[in-house]
């Protein structure tokens, strides 16, 4: 079959909309996309500064994308229940041959033989059709059709996060008398997509909640900040006031100097988890005061990456709980549609991007 897929060559980068012959025999279920989102990650590839990313082996592109909602278009009997006409979203990780991959949490594969559909050996989701398998393909409750399932993907993302740091605040006495996270700061870095979306989760736990970066928020972006209750701070003028420190740190920008700007204003036994990612940020000098301080605050530092089916499943939890509580405010975080021909979308960013989607029609 003649599919349109839009390809890079990875590390090196490079983005055009392909015609590709595949055969999906092998496959027992047949998807055609209806929205692909479009992240940093995508772009990091595109411009070639992810040096992790790499074509299927033996081939000389990778199709993109692993953000989709897609429709099964046919599906042999399974124990999954997927069947034709079923709205699913495709988990990116595919496992390797580590404990972890074996018992279903290849987000902590211990081998590095894990594969990332349209990131690392696996061609994604880009495409007018692709086949799969029925244990990847986390069903939307009640076949929902409107747009915010395409957020899944991003959002297992944050709930993976909030697993660990469950299970790293468990080190110390980090909640309240009540167990309750309230009066405890979280600071998120960043205001694209995956930033408002860990603030939401974190207002969910209680934190009190703000989102920063060095300019001053658009229109759209401020709204969605101010209906939802979230702070913000243009760390360049204002910065996060000194006297009140931070407990929680996510940073999604993956630029160390922002990062280590921040560090130094965490509380004692404040937990730093590090998800962005940019093989071109400029480097940042870490003095000995700042490690001293780590150690005598007792911080913890991790990184985070993917998630499990179940963080796939919660992330779907969420983001229609998320949807009953703000209504149509969740909705502006998708700030626009194009369609596959439109690759440069890829190459420049509109300013006022929250989530960009591509729509594959009917």
């Amino acid at each position: 079959m003649i599919v349109r897929a839009i390809v890079t060559d990875a590390p090196r980068g490079g983005v055009k909309l392909d015609s590709m012959d595949m055969d999906f025999h092998d496959f027992p279920v047949v998807l055609k996309p209806v929205l692909t989102g479009i992240c940093g990650t995508d772009r990091g590839i595109v411009n070639g500064s992810l040096p992790f990313a790499y074509n299927p082996h033996g081939e000389n592109r990778l199709i993109l994308g692993h953000e989709s909602l897609s429709v099964v278009v046919s599906a042999e009997p399974n124990s999954y229940n997927i069947k034709a006409g079923d709205m699913v979203v495709p988990m990116v990780r595919r496992p390797g041959k580590c404990l972890n991959c074996l018992v279903g949490r290849s987000d902590n594969c211990s081998d590095g033989q894990k594969h990332e559909a349209g990131v690392t050996g696996l061609h994604g989701f880009m495409r007018d059709r692709f086949g799969d398998f029925p244990e990847y393909l986390i069903k939307v409750p009640g076949n929902r059709k409107d747009d915010m399932a395409v957020l899944t993907e991003p959002v297992k993302n944050v709930e993976k996060v909030f697993e660990v740091l469950d299970i790293i605040s468990r080190r110390s006495i980090f909640t309240d008398s009540a167990g309750a996270y309230h009066g405890k700061r979280a600071v998120i870095i960043g205001t694209g997509s995956e930033a408002f979306l860990f603030a939401l989760k974190s207002m969910d736990w209680g934190f009190s909640t703000g989102i920063t970066n060095r300019h001053p928020l658009d229109e759209i972006k401020g709204k969605l900040a101010e209906d939802t209750g979230m702070d913000f701070y243009d760390y360049s003028h204002a910065g996060i006031r000194e006297n009140n420190g931070i407990d929680l740190l996510i940073d999604t920008s993956g630029d160390p100097g922002t990062v280590l700007r921040f560090i130094g204003r965490m509380n004692n036994n404040g937990i730093v988890v590090l998800f962005g990612t940019n093989g071109k940020a400029q480097p940042a000098p870490v003095d000995g005061d700042l490690l001293g301080s780590i150690v005598e605050k007792n911080l913890s530092i991790i990184g985070s990456v993917d998630g499990a089916r179940i963080h796939y499943e919660r992330a779907i939890q969420d983001i229609y709980k998320w949807k009953a509580q703000f209504g149509k405010t969740i909705e502006m975080i998708i700030t626009g549609r194009v369609g596959p021909e439109d690759t440069g979308i890829f190459l420049k960013k509109p300013a006022d991007e929250i989530k960009t989607v591509i729509s594959w029609g009917e």
